[in-house]
């Protein structure tokens, strides 16, 4: 999928480029408008997935959290009720010792607690900034639709409706969006990745 959204920009100049010119040429416009609305969902799709397997594995690894801490208490319960067969020295160092590990485990899980939010929240802003492009995308498929249907049509869509200066301002818009497309949706899935090899104690 990222290696078509680079070629979307060419698809571009060609489709504005097709303006005013024979039937057949439009109709292959068209038929990019197609691909490239195409495109643009299947990235949306994407992203949509992405944040759901965020949501996921950081649900399972709280889940896991829980169980290692629940596991630690049952151990420390133990050690807590075999303290009393001990001689006094002894006693004493079991039981440090068992606090030792107890205030281990609950730093560990809340730095783990607190680094799944940190992470789910900064791929909810990527997400959001993915939404954002792909939102200015669309108004780039919105002209371009109007364009085909008349040099007219699309000059309105341009200024009234995208309150865009110019086709090649446009065009503009649309080389620098790409690249950040691209660029976000590779952070997210390093995001996800990160996340999933980060989330044990």
């Amino acid at each position: 999928m990222q290696r078509l959204l680079p070629r979307m920009a060419l698809t571009l100049c060609l489709l504005l480029g097709a303006c005013g010119t024979p039937p057949e040429v439009k109709q292959l416009s068209m038929a990019q408008i197609g691909y490239f609305d195409a495109a643009i969902r299947a990235v949306e799709l994407q992203s949509e997935a992405l944040l759901l397997a965020a949501q996921q594995i950081r649900s399972q690894a709280e889940a896991r959290i829980v169980e290692i801490e629940k596991s630690s208490l049952a151990r420390n319960k133990t050690l807590a009720l075999e303290l009393s067969s001990l001689e006094g020295g002894r006693q004493e160092a079991v039981a440090e010792e068992m606090l030792s590990k107890v205030a281990r485990v609950s730093r560990t899980a809340a730095a783990a607690r607190s680094k799944l939010a940190r992470d789910v929240a900064m791929i909810e802003r990527k997400t959001q900034a993915l939404r954002g492009f792909i939102g200015k995308l669309k108004q780039v498929h919105l002209a371009l639709d109007a364009y085909l249907q008349s040099e007219q049509a699309g000059e309105r869509v341009l200024r009234d409706v995208l309150k865009q200066p110019s086709v090649q301002r446009l065009l503009t818009t649309a080389n620098e969006l790409l690249p950040r497309v691209t660029g976000t949706m590779d952070e997210i899935k390093a995001l996800i990745g990160d996340l999933n090899r980060g989330d044990e104690l």
